[in-house]
């Protein structure tokens, strides 16, 4: 199952993104899948194999008990109807019997059968199962009912009873050595750790559980593990590490060929992507995932996939985007799905209000509300109403734009949407300024700025978080390839040690006879020679160690510098680019003489600013890239300075706008010197131009 999140960006931005992630651990899908293991491929075949068993075993013995429940199981995920016929008869049958392991494994073959309709029923047989396994002694399967048991705990919301169950499902998995059941009970664990917030925990389990199911070489609870551990850094913010295990089990369910599981890793790359801004690589996997869909026939997942790709589109102006959301749209109107055709509608509504054809947009926006009431989701019927009250804001219709205004707002601060609660106080100052209530304009322009500067102090603070995750992320990548190429010349040294002395004692073998004498004494010459390089090896390691620490250490001082002139860069040029909009507002009011004086302040300013801020950064991004100028004048000497400036800003991934303030350009100047630079590189429109230079 996915689930598409539509987040509508600023609307003084001109812009709307979709942020695809996949469902979080919780879901009783996940969870009953991971709980008994099963997959639908081959189950048909297996059970039609047990049903002829069946019918050549009349006798009412406990083998046809056994029979029975195995068909159960066989069915419980495809036709869960059915596996609890089959369970139910078992039982009655065992009862008869008196076979007491027999009714506890068909008590919890009833329970899993109802686990994704009624969660509480199953409890209840889970809890019966238990009674009788604890009757008999069967430590097995206590912990297999403890597991179970736990699981219902967790789909109806009780992760704290539920991980009491699982802890003891572990306890006795231990105890009797059962490493695949093991592995699986912490994975269960560590999913009911993350629903509760413990997320240190969570990935500890989730570790854990990967070194085990490795070892008995459980392929799809690996790949859970590896999904589980990338949802969790992605929600932290650090994108390598997600991205790493994402794309390891995808490669597992690829192998596996698991169509719909390999579907859910694309998307979850693809949103990873769209939030670093790497478009190209988000259109990629959301194309991919297009594919997959088209050839499954999965319409809500081809729906979701194009609306995302046309929010890419959208996102980078270009005008295929309304096509991709009209096909979007298309499939959605068969779906009966409200919240994803109202995140369609509301996406059509945004295109048209970028092309300013306001009257679409404001029928766009209209429909989407008119949806979301249907629906009763509150966070959708705030963005449209936020939305409404932008178009009538820009048609001048004052009073509809404030009636549409004030009840988004409330809506916004009773749901805790605190970027469409900024802008709409941008809103409603413009609108009480065109009305000329000014007192009121003033006051909600303040809320503006306050909400503006916390947003701001939160998005900085986050920027250096992604920096320092990535920085320790290809540190740690750095160690290890060092530490492998010690080894590497370690293992060479050894080996020609090997070789040394294996020659060595093949021509003693053959002078044995005659030069026993001088073997002996290179027999002595040998053994010192060994100690020497020995030495000297060892003598070569700490050398070596040493030079690694002084190297990490200088990187490290370095990055950190780096990273904080980074963000020094980004707000002394906000805060300079809002000097110089301040003194060009006041030049509308100054006389001819006083706008030659402004001007000139302005120039002096500008070029004062652009020198002092540039030159520590500079001199700190030449000693973390060394090299990166001199490949740049090595392979393209006709960049002029502005552009190597520029080259170094997109190696740092620094987006339009902080590089606009910087350098004091508009942002339309900043995308022309941008195609410039492309031109001089000779760079495709396909490839990135920051991806691209980053690799330099």
């Amino acid at each position: 199952m996915t689930l598409f999140f539509c987040i509508i960006a600023s609307p003084f931005k001109k812009q709307s993104f979709m942020i695809l992630r996949l469902l979080r651990a919780g879901t009783v899908l996940a969870i009953t899948f991971t709980l008994f293991c099963c997959t639908l491929s081959g189950q048909s075949s297996k059970a039609d194999s047990l049903q002829n068993i069946l019918k050549n075993h009349t006798v009412k013995d406990t083998t046809r008990v056994n029979i029975l429940n195995k068909i159960a199981y066989s069915l419980y995920s495809a036709d869960p109807e059915q596996s609890n016929k089959y369970a139910t008869e078992s039982y009655n049958l065992a009862i008869e019997l008196g076979y007491s392991k027999g009714q506890a494994e068909s008590l919890w073959l009833q329970g899993i059968s109802f686990m994704k309709k009624d969660p509480e029923k199953a409890l209840s047989f889970f809890e019966n199962a238990m009674k009788f396994a604890e009757k008999i002694g069967c430590k097995q399967a206590i912990g297999k009912y403890s597991n179970a048991i736990g699981t219902a705990y967790g789909a109806t919301g009780r992760d704290s009873a539920a991980v009491s169950y699982y802890l003891k499902a572990i306890d006795i998995a231990k105890e009797i050595n059962d490493s695949k059941e093991l592995g699986k009970y912490l994975l269960n664990l560590s999913q009911a750790y993350n629903r509760m917030g413990k997320v240190d925990l969570a990935v500890q389990g989730f570790n854990d559980a990967l070194d085990i199911l490795k070892g008995v070489d459980d392929k799809t609870n690996i790949a859970l593990c590896y999904n589980s551990l990338g949802n969790i850094y992605s929600s932290r913010g650090n994108y390598p590490v997600a991205l790493e295990f994402i794309q390891n089990g995808l490669r597992i369910w690829e192998e596996m060929q698991d169509m719909k599981a390999v579907t859910k890793s694309l998307i979850s790359i693809g949103g990873i992507y769209f939030t670093q801004k790497d478009f190209s690589k988000a259109l990629e996997y959301n194309q991919k995932v297009v594919e997959l869909a088209e050839e499954s026939n999965e319409k809500h997942t081809l729906a979701g996939s194009l609306l995302n790709i046309g929010t890419i589109y959208l996102h980078t102006n270009n005008k295929q985007a309304l096509d991709y959301f009209r096909r979007a749209l298309e499939i959605s109107e068969d779906l009966n799905v409200t919240p994803l055709k109202t995140g369609i509608v509301l996406s059509i509504g945004q295109y048209y209000y970028n092309e300013s054809e306001y009257e679409k947009a404001l029928e766009s926006f209209s429909e989407a509300l008119e949806l979301s009431e249907i629906a009763g989701i509150k966070s959708n019927l705030c963005i449209s109403k936020f939305h409404i009250a932008r178009v009538y804001l820009v048609r001048k219709e004052f009073s509809r734009a404030l009636g549409y205004a004030q009840s988004s707002l409330e809506m916004a601060k009773e749901i805790k949407l605190i970027e469409t609660e900024k802008d709409l106080h941008k809103i409603l100052a413009e609108i009480y300024a065109g009305t000329n209530n000014y007192k009121s304009a003033y006051t909600h322009i303040l809320q503006f700025k306050q909400l503006s500067d916390s947003i701001f102090n939160e998005n900085n603070i986050k920027k250096i978080t992604e920096l320092e995750f990535t920085y320790n992320f290809e540190k740690e990548r750095q160690a290890i390839a060092l530490e492998q190429q010690k080894r590497d010349e370690l293992e060479a040294v050894r080996r020609r040690i090997q070789r040394s002395i294996i020659a060595t004692l093949a021509a003693c073998f053959i002078l044995v006879s005659m030069l026993a004498v001088y073997i002996h004494r290179l027999y002595r010459f040998n053994k010192k020679a060994n100690l020497a390089i020995r030495e000297m090896e060892q003598e070569k390691k700490r050398l070596l160690e040493h030079e690694i620490d002084l190297i990490n250490q200088e990187l490290e001082e370095n990055q950190k510098s780096l990273t904080a002139a980074s963000l020094k860069l980004i707000q002394n040029s906000e805060r300079d680019a809002e000097t110089v909009r301040r003194l060009e507002a006041v030049l509308e009011s100054t006389s001819p003489e006083g706008k030659r004086v402004i001007l000139g302040i302005i120039s002096d300013f500008k070029r004062i600013s652009r020198s002092s801020n540039w030159n520590e950064f500079e001199l700190l991004f030449q000693k973390v890239h060394k090299s990166f100028y001199d490949k740049l004048n090595e392979n393209f000497p006709d960049l002029t300075a502005n552009e190597r400036k520029l080259c170094a800003f997109l190696k740092l991934n620094m987006s339009s706008k902080d590089i606009a303030n910087i350098t004091f350009q508009s942002e339309e100047a900043l995308k022309k010197a941008r195609q410039r630079l492309r031109q001089k590189l000779v760079i495709d429109r396909d490839t990135n131009l920051s991806v691209y230079l980053q690799n330099i």
